[in-house]
């Protein structure tokens, strides 16, 4: 078979993806999640209803929970028939002796292998009796020495030794990987190899394409090349450090490792043009670099300017700094000041900062104007009732809860921060752009759109119900696969073709 017939056997597809092993990659899914893993939730759910493939999603982050996880999300209806919720850990334990020996152990490896013994100080985690982890800590009470992790008949399957340098104390690192005997088959120096090796189980040579998502995998999927694994990573938020000025500020921390390796994916999708636009100018155009927004499955709107009470407004966030909530509430108490309209805010979400939001809802005599409502997996539905919602973040990868409010006729009154809210508004026709940091002119825009005539606003809401339109499903899962296929070809012309044996005569 020669180059063109196996690119074309490759690039053979379902008419909207290609044939193949799919997967979504993070860390974890926490009980409770934010815009991030709701996105992929959604994208694999839309990659079986639209496309009918199914899709796993691989997780790493250790979790005595994942059963409960996955019951809570098949109540939800977020986990559906084809998409599974599959674990590092979890299926360590699973692994046969063939598979297991497959591993290839690191070269020049410092330290050796010895499980925690009875005698030190270590804490048990079990699961309905049966000892699943075991930590060990230094003198401190809090430093973690050791992990052991064991199979469900009481052998190791994996130690992660972090005193290697000196017993006791925190230095040098040796993680190993034990045999159905407990006994070691391959050792490293860092915890990477061992989440690449469980992929390469997970994948068991089939054609494959994997979509990064969390930025805390990317770090490692940078290392994973493989001949029959497509990698794309999707950049869910700005890549740009805190209070940066795009194109060449400054990157943030969390993101410089993999930013600084963008050729080792076979595509980086960003959600946005901008975002986009702006990679292209700093990294001088890389090749493998295309923009898919998120999408929503959205309902038809056939009377979006019906329900919604003039005064509420209603914001989907994590109460962190970045999302600057404090910014929203101070814009509705000096909208109410000027006017007669007694506006009323809820937030929904959780974070480190309710305390200092709570404080400052007292200090400013909001209370009775502005809850915070918590979690709630079904907030989404509240835009339905609210005239408008408000995002202040510092930053953003699209902003996919503006298109979640307008595909409900909720106003969005937004902040023109990167990335995504200028791609999404149009400033005055389906919602409201401010300077970023300008509360006085968020408090403008939240009076204008109360005092606006009855006809214009449903002229806004209506506008705001079709530009959500354009994230539907049907439309972003074809994307992906104009993406996925355009990733083959790169990957496939960049292989060294196989020299032809020669024939005597």
């Amino acid at each position: 078979m020669n180059k063109q017939d196996v690119r074309d056997d490759r690039a053979r597809s379902h008419p909207s993806l290609p044939e193949g092993y799919h997967c979504a990659i993070t860390w974890g899914i926490p009980t409770e999640y934010g815009g991030m893993t709701n996105a992929l939730l959604h994208r694999s759910r839309a990659f079986i209803q639209e496309a009918g493939v199914p899709v796993d999603v691989l997780t790493f982050a250790w979790s005595l929970d994942y059963g409960d996880i996955r019951c809570e999300l098949e109540a939800a209806g977020e986990l559906i028939p084809g998409l599974r919720l599959r674990n590092l850990w979890e299926e360590l334990g699973q692994l046969t002796e063939s598979q297991l020996a497959s591993a290839k152990p690191g070269k020049n490896v410092v330290g050796e292998f010895s499980a925690i013994g009875g005698a030190e100080e270590s804490t048990d985690e079990t699961s309905g009796g049966v000892l699943r982890r075991r930590v060990r800590y230094a003198s401190d009470g809090k430093t973690v020495l050791q992990v052991d992790y064991f199979r469900t008949d009481g052998t190791v399957v994996a130690s992660d030794r972090r005193d290697v340098s000196v017993r006791g104390s925190e230095g040098g690192r040796l993680v190993t990987l034990c045999g159905l005997d407990g006994r070691p088959v391959a050792s490293w120096n860092q915890i990477w190899p061992l989440y690449l090796f469980w992929l390469d189980c997970v994948v068991e040579g089939r054609e494959s394409f994997m979509i990064v998502d969390s930025k805390s995998t990317a770090n490692f999927m940078t290392r994973y090349r493989r001949d029959n694994v497509v990698t794309l990573h999707l950049v869910h938020n700005s890549h740009m450090a805190s209070g940066a000025l795009p194109p060449y500020g400054e990157l943030s921390p969390t993101r410089r490792y993999v930013f600084e390796r963008l050729s080792s994916f076979d595509s980086v999708v960003f959600l946005t043009e901008n975002q986009k636009k702006d990679v292209d100018l700093v990294f001088d155009k890389p090749q493998n670099t295309c923009v898919i927004p998120n999408s929503r499955s959205l309902p038809t709107v056939s009377d979006p300017e019906a329900g919604h009470t003039p005064e509420l407004g209603i914001i989907l966030g994590s109460l962190t700094g970045r999302k600057r909530l404090d910014h929203a509430i101070r814009a509705v108490a000096e909208a109410g000041k000027s006017s007669d309209v007694g506006y009323k805010l809820e937030i929904y979400g959780q974070g480190p900062e309710q305390a200092a939001l709570l404080k400052l809802i007292d200090s400013i005599g909001m209370g009775d104007h502005v809850a915070l409502r918590g979690y709630s997996i079904d907030a989404r539905q509240e835009f339905e009732r609210a005239s408008f919602t408000l995002l202040t973040s510092k930053l953003e990868g699209q902003g996919l809860v503006l298109i979640e409010a307008m595909s409900a006729g909720c106003i969005p009154i937004s902040y023109d921060v990167p990335y995504g809210p200028a791609d999404i508004i149009q400033d005055g026709v389906n919602g409201f752009l401010v300077k970023a940091g300008d509360i006085p002119a968020m408090s403008e825009r939240i009076r204008q759109l109360s005092t606006m005539g009855e006809e214009d606003l449903k002229d806004m809401r209506r506008a705001a119900v079709a530009r959500a339109h354009a994230f539907n499903d049907e439309v972003v899962v074809s994307k992906w696969g104009a993406a996925m296929r355009d990733a083959i070809e790169r990957k496939l012309w960049a292989m060294p073709v196989p020299p032809v044996a020669k024939v005597s005569s």
